[in-house]
């Protein structure tokens, strides 16, 4: 009894530590689903929240390639199913995984369209929003740390991506994904406000996933909002089809026909992802990693430069302030290539692809993806081709 009038007189004590006993209560459903879709401005955080996810469907199927070609080596047939429903390819075809790592510029591959057209291949697009190499290189490793060894990437690269002076790194990248061990792996690559930035988003959920309560309240009174019902889709469909995407952009079958309208996007997307630029030379550390970490794991790498729209490129090309920067950023290009048998392909500059329909300055549209698709996988095949030659030789 004694003991807890001492503990009555000194209550005052324990308000703080309450206090923080709340908070922390309070941030920990700022991190929840339901939160996440009733408070956001956007739907990023859909397509890293799945990713985890995504890593866990393509290490089953890796598995179970695995067991088929074990039955293979003891003389049975493994020709058939990979996935359910979905008919078997010939015996003695050995599937194949093919994982795409880009920004929003690659999140719409047809994958029923792939899946038709390539039956040995299963391909697994962890595209997602602004990305940047050093994105590329955390789901490689841990790609590989599960077991898994893809035997195609296919790896965007793009000038925006190498700016040291935009926000885009730290919003999107920073923003949502990356874990301790990788951060710390890496530390060196990372400027002290970053490593601070990424770590304050993940020691507190409610900075990671700020509190709109005008999104909050608006939402509540209208079950089917807008954001609400096309967020739901978005995400059950990139759930159902590996990555893949539908979403605002692209519209199905839809591409910008205003011109003034593309002029005006584009404008955003320089002044946004080009402004100031000076070249990044830790993304381009975490490129070469990707590379060597692919040539050590014998993965054939080929990295993509998808093209923009007319008004966006001629902004590139006549930006004076963008010259010598982007020279320098071919030269590295041209040179990490070249170092480690990684084919660059910058498809605004290819005589064997054009397209010339796109949804805003930089993001082209669906029909653009096909044959981007058939050059890729094309390119695959040469290099296969390739080695098996100096093999006989």
């Amino acid at each position: 009894m004694n003991r807890i009038r001492e503990l009555w007189k000194i209550r005052y004590v324990y308000f703080p530590l309450a206090l923080l006993a709340i908070y922390f209560g309070i941030d920990k459903l700022c991190s929840t689903d339901i939160y996440k879709l009733y408070s956001q401005g956007d739907a990023t955080f859909l397509f890293y929240d799945y990713k985890p996810e995504l890593l866990d469907q393509m290490a089953d199927v890796a598995r179970r390639i695995q067991q088929g070609e074990a039955l293979v080596a003891q003389g049975a047939d493994a020709g058939g199913d990979i996935d359910p429903g979905e008919a078997g390819f010939p015996p003695g075809v050995r599937p194949r995984i093919f994982q795409v790592l880009g920004t929003s510029r690659m999140l719409y591959f047809d994958y029923e369209r792939f899946d038709r057209n390539y039956p040995e291949w299963e391909m697994f697009n962890f595209s997602a929003p602004v990305t940047a190499p050093a994105y590329y290189l955390y789901i490689l490793e841990r790609t590989l740390e599960r077991g898994i060894r893809p035997d195609y990437v296919l790896i965007e690269t793009d000038p925006f991506q190498f700016n040291e002076s935009s926000d885009a790194f730290a919003r999107s990248n920073l923003g949502y994904t990356f874990d301790l061990r990788f951060m710390l792996r890496h530390f060196s690559q990372f400027s002290r406000d970053q490593f601070s930035y990424w770590l304050s988003r993940n020691l507190f959920a409610a900075y990671k996933y700020p509190p709109h309560y005008g999104n909050i309240s608006s939402r509540l009174g209208d079950p089917q909002a807008p954001f609400l019902t096309l967020s739901k889709l978005l995400d059950k469909y990139q759930r159902e089809h590996r990555g893949g995407a539908r979403n605002v952009i692209p519209i199905e079958q839809w591409y910008e026909r205003d011109f003034t309208r593309l002029e005006h996007s584009a404008d955003r997307s320089l002044n946004w992802l080009y402004a100031r630029y000076r070249i990044s030379d830790a993304q381009f550390q975490f490129l070469e990693q990707l590379l060597q970490l692919a040539e050590d794991n014998k993965i054939r790498v080929v990295m993509v430069r998808p093209p923009v729209s007319r008004p966006l490129s001629s902004l590139l090309q006549e930006s004076d302030a963008l010259r010598q920067p982007l020279a320098e950023y071919q030269r590295r290009m041209d040179q990490l290539s070249r170092q480690y048998n990684a084919k660059y392909i910058d498809l605004g500059a290819r005589d064997d692809y054009y397209c010339n329909t796109f949804v805003d300055g930089s993001h082209m549209s669906i029909d653009c993806y096909a044959p981007m698709l058939s050059l890729v996988m094309n390119e695959y095949w040469r290099g296969e081709t390739a080695q098996s030659s100096r093999s006989e030789r």
